[in-house]
């Protein structure tokens, strides 16, 4: 394993000398163009291959309708010029929100997320012109295990799970019968989206939520949705089948965990016989299949935050108590760009987004270039940098690069915010609105 060290180069010869060190293949160029070629996805053009990434404000109202603080976030993305947005985790029914202040789309709420994505689009042509077309992605989910609708712990999940699970007493395993009804709950959320706006949903499969816990259900017993391959994927199958019969000219997407990073048969994507190692053939298996049932986008991730967060957030800082990991960021940043380059390679038609981009800093433009113009990514997908940086699109095309005193600098203080329950954005960049939030953090931390 190779130390951890914290974000210090100066420029790229240094970035790129210390990939070589590690060993870690860092694709580079420096011509930017590639990140402003157009692409067509469906009915529409879109500008650019910078994505929003879903990242979670929990800014959402009791009945899950955005509030004010949800709105100018996201006017702030579109005004900063990225083609791809796709907006945060969404819950589809109570019992499965992450968080008390997690948005919700119902009935109750539609009007309130079309006015969301009214006002996206409207800033986006207004910041950037009439040929701006942004796409945009509601991703749809449960959050099982990590379900906290009330602020506590009421997890909800697809069996017991000993390396996620303290007492398997207090986890509740969802019979086969709540979850044949929960697939109508997720096709009836893809039908408010639709009616909402949105181009595309995404079926939510990563960081341990309760799709992603399904994938990875081995020892989920006598069960239509456990054990073999075929049953551990039919809950998801079986969604996107239904939304593309029943709201046809809705896109479907799925943000999906490549590898869970927790050893067989505890977690979906690992080898079984070094349960310790990745292995992809599950999920390039799944991939092929959800292609044929009409998938036509694909979000690449690695990991579940509670359990190994740097796999799918390499940092400088890690949260709160968690220990700083023994893996240099950049081996953590290869790794979910090599990933998504497999995904990518093997599909070459359809497009993915590939993430990991944040510790990067000022770099990450060059190495997303590269990605695209190499063929290994179709979007370049930014989540803590977005909270921090959400005009960098927009700085690119006017000056070809970014502004160092705006770039995210992986600290993990909105990951701390979201573990803490508050609303949550960047800390540092955007100190005026979440600073306050941060420090009632800290002061719960230390009472």
């Amino acid at each position: 394993m190779s130390p951890h060290e914290n974000f210090s180069f100066q420029s790229t010869d240094e970035l790129l000398g210390k990939a070589k060190e590690l060993g870690v293949e860092l694709p580079y160029q420096e011509s930017l163009s590639d990140l402003f070629e157009s692409i067509s996805l469906g009915t529409k053009k879109i500008s650019n291959r910078l994505a929003i990434q879903p990242m979670e404000g929990f800014d959402g109202m009791a009945d899950g309708s955005p509030d004010e603080l949800t709105f100018r976030r996201y006017k702030k993305y579109a005004q900063g010029g990225s083609g791809l947005i796709w907006f945060e985790a969404t819950a589809v029914v109570p019992e499965g929100r992450s968080n008390p202040s997690q948005l919700m789309l119902t009935p109750h709420t539609l009007d309130v997320f079309k006015s969301l994505l009214d006002q996206t689009r409207e800033i986006a042509i207004r910041s950037l012109g009439s040929t701006h077309e942004v796409y945009c992605v509601l991703q749809i989910t449960h959050s099982g295990r990590f379900s906290r609708p009330s602020g506590k712990p009421e997890p909800w999940a697809a069996c017991f799970n000993p390396l996620l699970d303290r007492d398997a007493q207090n986890i509740h395993v969802a019979s086969d019968e709540e979850l044949l009804r929960l697939e109508d709950v997720f096709v009836n959320a893809a039908q408010l989206a639709f009616q909402a706006g949105f181009d595309a949903v995404d079926v939510k499969a990563c960081h341990g939520y309760l799709i992603n816990d399904l994938l990875g259900a081995h020892t989920r017993k006598d069960s239509r949705f456990g054990e073999t391959f075929e049953k551990r994927i039919s809950f998801l199958l079986d969604i996107v089948q239904r939304i593309r019969e029943n709201v046809p000219r809705l896109g479907v997407a799925v943000r999906l965990n490549a590898s869970d990073n927790i050893p067989y048969p505890y977690g979906f994507g690992m080898s079984r016989e070094d349960s310790d190692e990745a292995d992809l053939t599950e999920a390039l298996t799944l991939v092929k299949q959800l292609i044929d049932q009409g998938c036509l986008l694909f979000n690449i991730t690695l990991g579940i935050p509670h359990h190994t967060p740097h796999f799918g957030r390499p940092f400088d800082r890690p949260v709160g108590e968690v220990p700083v990991p023994d893996e240099h960021p950049l081996v953590g940043v290869g790794r979910l760009l090599k990933t998504a380059g497999k995904f990518q390679s093997a599909f070459p038609d359809v497009p993915f987004v590939s993430t990991g981009f944040s510790w990067l800093r000022r770099f990450f433009p060059h190495v997303g270039a590269a990605m695209v113009g190499s063929g290994e990514s179709t979007f370049i997908g930014l989540g803590r940098s977005s909270f921090a940086y959400p005009d960098a699109p927009k700085d690119l095309m006017h000056t070809g690069a970014l502004d160092p005193q705006k770039t995210c600098i992986t600290c993990s203080r909105c990951s701390e915010l979201i573990e803490g329950g508050y609303s949550t954005g960047c800390v540092i960049r955007d100190s005026e609105i979440y600073g306050p939030h941060y420090q009632k953090f800290l002061a719960r931390q230390r009472a």
